[in-house]
């Protein structure tokens, strides 16, 4: 992207990629009774849960995510 800018002859740019799914990741998780079911903001986010035998495992609460945080 750099050499992009200098043909451009742009004295300041700034690259921001804030596009990617997995960086923008919202999903609302809903639990009825052992059912979970996950509604995602764009359906394209749904690529990025992991499921087995048929069953949604929920980002950032079903498996580790490099992207997870914690408060207390």
């Amino acid at each position: 992207m750099a050499r992009v800018f200098q043909a451009y002859r742009c004295s300041y740019a700034m690259l921001l990629d804030m596009n990617a799914l997995e960086h923008t990741y919202l999903a609302y998780y809903r639990r009825s009774g052992s059912a979970m079911s996950v509604d995602h903001l764009i359906k394209g986010m749904s690529q990025l849960d992991q499921s087995e035998s048929g069953q949604v495992i929920p980002r950032f609460l079903g498996y580790p995510d490099n992207r997870r945080f914690s408060s207390m």
